[in-house]
C-alpha cells in the first residue's frame, strides 16, 4: 500500500500559491503516478487577501 500525503500551502493573495498547488498536484500525478485531488479557495480580493491551496 502506498503512503498518503497531504500538503497545504497558505499565504497572502498574489504570491502564486494556487499556481504552486496546481503545479505540485500535476507533478505528483504525472511523474509519481499518484491519484491527486487539488482544491483552492480565496476571498474576493485580487491581491493581498488570504488564499490557500490544498
Amino acid at each position: 500500500m502506498r503512503s498518503r500525503y497531504e500538503l497545504r500551502l497558505s499565504g497572502s493573495g498574489g504570491q502564486g500559491l494556487i499556481l504552486a498547488g496546481l503545479i505540485l498536484a500535476e507533478a505528483a500525478g504525472i511523474y509519481d503516478n499518484r491519484n491527486v485531488t487539488q482544491t483552492q479557495s480565496y476571498g474576493p480580493e485580487a491581491r493581498g487577501g488570504a488564499s490557500k491551496s490544498e
